[in-house]
């Protein structure tokens, strides 16, 4: 047991790396707070499915449109300058989302224009973090660093989820936003008191076509990683169509409160959280593809199950296998690429990565519409039905192509 405990907190030893892990514990449990508040609150004010998704849609579409600069960018300027301009700046939005709340002033045109500012320097700091874990461990240590901030992530996703409930329930939904605020000085902290070795900074100008050509050779370069974005692109706008609907499915489906509503994504939270402890013991890439791929069949099939039945305890019960499948699945796909991507141009792949995965917000739009013209059973079972689909056939892919290499 020590053996294991020290192999999966083995970057903790390193005092940088220690800084950041405890700065992102706290920003990333005040994030889960609004993630939470955020969708109650626009169902309860609009009783929308469609504006559902469109909020949704707006704080992650940027991650399409930014990454690819944002990667560029973290290659050329100190990254931990980088990052406390973006959490300082996310600091000052949800700090007034947090005001308009309380005081009761909030308008949903407040929310939709907060969704867009908050979506676009998420999208900065998203590829910012991805790009300093390694000024943080040496290579070596990437891997275990990528499974204990998702374990951080994960954690939080738990403990997040279930304070909103309550805070939503018994005090006010404007403290989950502030509260959120608050815990941005936390990693603004931890990031000042680090000791960073001077960064290489590329002088090269900004040419996004070569960039996306960079991004897309590597792709070329490993048949694993071209099959398995794909997967990871489909089940990102799948899960963030499920994202959307866990609100209509806690109010309308399970008659549910604010606290049904941390119920749902504490379920979710709990599997992620197991997929972590997998993830960060894990100590090579070897068999890693079989299992991305096995984890997004299971994860479909949590979906269309989730979709089809309609007990509570049942519900709960997918929910977390959902959560463990598809965090396992994301989680060593991004190992995959940090461990072999390029060390100079691992800014602008992480870029690309998270670019492409910016197609996922999609699924918000996709799942707003469907709610309302077809219902939240049908569109969550036609989601799920149709990954399953895809995940049978690229493994049959995959494998052909790894056999041929």
């Amino acid at each position: 047991m020590p053996r294991f405990s020290s192999r999966i907190f083995k970057s903790l030893s390193i005092r940088n790396y220690r800084l950041f892990f405890m700065g992102h514990a706290v920003s990333t449990t005040g994030s889960w707070l609004q993630l939470t508040a955020m969708p109650w609150l626009v169902y309860t004010i609009t009783n929308s499915a469609k504006m559902l998704g469109l909020v949704a849609f707006l704080d992650q579409i940027f991650i399409l449109l930014v990454s690819p600069f944002a990667g560029s960018i973290a290659d050329r300027i100190n990254r931990r300058t980088l990052l406390l301009i973006t959490q300082t700046s996310l600091f000052a939005t949800t700090f007034f989302l947090a005001i308009l709340t309380i005081f009761d002033f909030l308008e949903v045109w407040h929310i939709v224009v907060l969704a867009s500012v908050n979506g676009i320097i998420n999208a900065f700091d998203m590829t910012f973090r991805q790009s300093f874990v390694l000024d943080l461990v040496p290579k070596e240590n990437i891997m275990n660093a990528v499974g204990l901030n998702s374990l951080v992530f994960n954690t939080a996703r738990v403990i997040g989820p279930a304070f909103a409930g309550i805070i939503i329930a018994q005090i006010n939904i404007g403290v989950c936003f502030l509260l959120n605020s608050l815990s941005y000085l936390f990693a603004i902290a931890a990031l000042l008191k680090m000791k960073i070795t001077a960064q290489k900074i590329k002088r090269t100008s900004f040419k996004l076509r070569e960039q996306l050509k960079i991004g897309a050779n590597f792709i070329k370069s490993d048949v694993r990683v071209g099959y398995l974005l794909i997967q990871l692109l489909f089940m990102g706008i799948l899960f963030a169509a499920l994202m959307v609907l866990i609100p209509i499915y806690v109010k309308d489906i399970y008659n549910l409160g604010a606290q049904g509503l941390g119920w749902f994504m504490t379920s979710i939270g709990a599997g992620a959280l197991f997929a972590t402890f997998a993830i960060a013991s894990r100590t090579s890439l070897k068999g890693i593809e079989k299992i991305i791929l096995y984890s997004s069949i299971a994860s479909s099939i949590g979906i269309f199950m989730f979709g089809l039945i309609t007990n509570l305890y049942a519900a709960c019960l997918f929910l977390v296998i959902i959560g463990f499948s598809f965090v396992l699945m994301m989680g060593l796909t991004n190992s995959l690429i940090q461990v072999t991507a390029p060390a100079e141009n691992r800014g602008i792949i992480i870029g690309f990565f998270m670019s492409l995965y910016g197609i996922a917000p999609i699924g918000s739009v996709l799942a707003g519409y469907g709610a309302t013209h077809l219902g939240a059973d049908p569109t969550t079972m036609i989601g799920g039905f149709l990954a399953i689909v895809l995940a049978l056939i690229l493994r049959k892919k995959l494998i052909g192509g790894l056999k041929k290499q």
